[in-house]
């Protein structure tokens, strides 16, 4: 079967979306091609939090039905990291995939930059919490922490949909 030079650039042009995603490391994820919501507000950097004694003010943020917003930091590699430990009203407001917004391209012991996607989706208030945990020296929530500072840091967002 002879195959003619349109037929082949069409088959590579179809082909290239997955290679694309080929790193030649089969371990590697790759990011998809998901938009990033318009809203955004950032946890805090791990170093900080590391050091911080008390929680952090609460942020607001306000929504339409319909909207998203993210929140930005990342998927740590290491022993701290920030867990999502209520995640509010359903009625109001459902997580979405994480979208990673600052990938690593297979560096070792890089933390690849995330975005926690939620959609707003009745109106109502809602509040989201985050806590810093120590995985080295903390137990995962809700177990009791015994260790000092343990489950002490959070940082909170309040979301109200109109």
């Amino acid at each position: 079967m002879r195959r003619t030079p349109t037929a082949v650039a069409a088959a590579l042009l179809a082909a290239a979306p997955l290679l694309a995603g080929c790193t030649g490391d089969p371990g590697t994820p790759t990011t998809p091609a998901v938009t990033r919501p318009e809203t955004e507000v950032a946890l805090p950097i791990l170093v900080d939090a590391g050091k911080a004694t008390t929680p952090y003010p609460t942020s607001t943020v306000t929504l339409a039905v319909g909207q998203r917003f993210g929140v930005k930091g990342v998927d740590s590699m290491t022993a701290w990291t920030w867990a999502l430990t209520s995640t509010g009203d359903g009625a109001v407001l459902r997580q979405g995939p994480d979208v990673v917004i600052d990938p690593c391209g297979g560096g070792t012991g890089c933390s690849p930059g995330i975005d926690q996607t939620f959609t707003a989706l009745a109106p109502g208030t809602t509040t989201l919490t985050w806590e810093f945990q120590d995985r080295g020296a903390c137990p995962p929530s809700p177990a009791p922490h015994p260790t000092p500072r343990c489950g002490e840091v959070t940082k909170s967002i309040q979301v109200t949909v109109h």
